[in-house]
């Protein structure tokens, strides 16, 4: 098959993260994937140069964009069209309709769409499918009276669960770790916020360190300096492979608001770091308090702070990490999640080419 992704984004997130996993699974099993993206660094982390097409609208009413975007699906000959940005459903919808492509779209957080006619195509009558990669986002979305059950489909995120080699550790201070986008529905902010409350004599022996970018970073710069926590949170702006940040790492720590499923939370879990994570989303689906990782039940720093100096003197902490690593490994394996997406795009495919 011919594959077209469609993404918007300004940033690489963890839907970016699952597209790149998702290119590779696909183009392992014989299919030629392009990607349509903003012209920005992150590009390069989706695919090789030669299949970068920067041709995606900036919005609805770009002509030019469209224009561009509708001559590559005709030109590349491309067979489904898989748009990963909810700015993209609505208007990659409308183009592969007019050139008989179906269109899939896959959503990664929970979102109950409620914009008039928009979302009335964009997720009901343009989609062949509705890719998810939780149950609740499923559960969401069948409560939109023109969304069709039958089409959507709940894919688990897969992760690569080959673990990195460990390198030896410089720094014997208490590590925690987050990674995501820098931003208020990520928590970061509340994590630093509850650094400045645990008391000193045990803070000296902890740090935080924020990985990722985002629209909040300078904010949160500037709150720690205002708080004088250079010594102990640290930032390390975006990072290519978590990966050698967390297996350095003894505690992981994400406080999201809104969640599908975390790519980093699975990674970490993966490697057996022990996580501290808000139950949004599907983190429900899988995770179990104190068992296999370690529930936030509210991000209310003062509560945070308390429950990081209880995880830190737990003496169950790398129980947990390991059965969260048993989890991880179980139920998100990348050779699933490749397989269901293939066979998933053969039957739109098919069901297409019938009509």
């Amino acid at each position: 098959m011919n594959i077209l992704f469609v993404s918007s984004a300004g940033h690489f997130g963890g839907t970016e993260r699952w597209m790149s996993m998702a290119i590779k699974a696909l183009e392992q099993r014989g299919h030629k994937v392009w990607v349509a993206c903003p012209d920005l660094p992150h590009a390069s982390q989706f695919t090789s140069a030669e299949k970068l097409l920067f041709a995606v609208p900036r919005s609805m009413l770009d002509a030019q964009g469209r224009a561009r975007l509708s001559a590559a699906m005709v030109g590349l000959k491309i067979d489904v069209v898989i748009a990963v940005s909810q700015r993209m459903y609505f208007v990659c919808g409308r183009l592969a309709r007019r050139h008989s492509i179906p269109m899939v779209l896959r959503l990664g957080i929970v979102r109950f769409p409620w914009r008039p006619v928009i979302d009335w195509f964009g997720y009901g009558i343009w989609p062949s499918a509705i890719i998810v990669n939780t149950k609740s986002i499923k559960r969401v979305l069948s409560h939109a009276p023109f969304v069709k059950r039958n089409n959507i489909h709940v894919i688990y995120n897969g992760i690569d669960q080959t673990a990195p080699r460990p390198e030896p550790r410089q720094d014997h201070r208490f590590v925690i770790t987050f990674v995501g986008t820098v931003s208020w529905r990520k928590g970061a902010g509340h994590l630093i916020t509850a650094m400045s409350l645990i008391p000193a004599d045990i803070r000296r022996h902890v740090v935080l360190q924020i990985a990722g970018a985002g629209p909040g970073l300078e904010h949160y710069r500037a709150r720690v300096k205002k708080l004088a926590l250079q010594d102990c949170v640290s930032f390390c702006g975006h990072v290519d492979n978590p990966a050698a940040l967390l297996q350095h790492s003894d505690l992981f720590a994400l406080l999201s608001n809104q969640e599908g499923i975390s790519n980093s939370l699975l990674e970490a879990m993966n490697l057996a770091v022990p996580c501290y994570t808000t139950l949004v989303g599907g983190h429900g689906e899988f995770i179990e308090d104190t068992v296999n990782a370690y529930v936030a039940r509210t991000r209310n720093p003062k509560t945070v702070a308390q429950d990081l100096i209880s995880i830190i003197n737990d003496p169950r902490r790398v129980e947990v990490g390991l059965n969260g690593q048993q989890t991880a490994r179980e139920k998100f394996n990348s050779l699933v999640m490749g397989n269901a997406l293939d066979s998933l795009l053969q039957a739109v495919v098919s069901k297409a080419e019938t009509k």
